[in-house]
């Protein structure tokens, strides 16, 4: 009987993924929809389609899963889709702590930084600034050898459009030395206006990731293939790097199970 449990808990380690991911959903993106509005719904899709497992939560704003410690600790992935509030001091310094253990943020959603202004959360995802930006038509890769402009689901490098139904945008600038532009949305002088992507990385004391994606309405740039696939490619190129960069995971030992039978 020992044998059989034995081996069947070698192969529930063998076959569960290496990895937690989290698809955190805050609320409504507008004032009077139904609560339970998802906004990165349609993203599960695409999850599926790259053969990722995922837990998916929404009315954050409600529920308040960014506040526990207890409750992040149990992902090494989180894609939060945040807008029209400002987060708490308790949320700041929980995902900050959760961060910093080696773990990986991903912040997307329209007004995630402004209007309401949220100075927290662009100390969180690496900012110098915050508050809300004329609607933007395109964007510029500033970093094409990045891990999310270059990877398996294609390489980007030029001036690509912005759907207008994602358009909204904040000021985002990033700061040094710790954070870096991915991509910008261009000026009238093709000068930087505002960061599109931002990325932190080796935030101590481990070495987490946090990624910050501006705009995205509803997720829309992570899964509208026929309009802008150059951002659901890169989308991809993020997941999957993430997904292979999962830090703190360890395989399942011999004394790890023989512990299952001490007593």
């Amino acid at each position: 009987m020992l044998t059989k449990v034995l081996a069947l808990l070698v192969i529930f380690a063998a076959s569960a993924p290496a990895y937690q991911l989290l698809l955190l959903d805050d609320g409504p993106p507008d004032y009077g929809m139904p609560t339970d509005y998802l906004n990165l719904d349609n993203v599960e899709d695409i999850l599926d389609e790259m053969g990722l497992v995922y837990d998916h939560v929404h009315n954050n704003r409600f529920l308040n899963k960014t506040s526990s410690h207890q409750f992040l600790e149990s992902y090494d992935i989180i894609l939060w889709y945040n807008d029209n509030r400002a987060i708490t001091h308790s949320e700041f310094g929980a995902m900050r702590l959760w961060v910093g253990q080696g773990n990986f943020l991903v912040v997307t959603g329209e007004d995630s930084l402004g209007s309401p202004n949220d100075p927290l959360m662009a100390e969180l995802v690496g900012s110098l600034t915050y508050g809300d930006h004329p609607f933007c038509e395109r964007f510029t890769i500033a970093d094409p050898v990045s891990w999310i402009a270059d990877g398996d689901a294609g390489f980007y490098s030029g001036t690509y459009d912005i759907i207008p139904y994602a358009s909204d945008h904040d000021l985002a600038l990033p700061k040094p030395p710790g954070t870096y532009m991915v991509a910008y949305v261009p000026n009238e002088d093709n000068a930087v206006g505002t960061a599109k992507i931002l990325v932190t990385e080796l935030v101590p004391p481990k070495g987490g990731i946090i990624v910050y994606w501006n705009g995205n309405r509803d997720a829309a740039e992570w899964w509208r293939m026929t309009q802008t696939p150059h951002t659901v490619n890169m989308f991809k190129n993020m997941m999957r790097y993430l997904i292979e960069h999962v830090m703190g995971v360890e395989p399942v030992s011999w004394g790890g199970l023989k512990s299952v039978f001490a007593q």
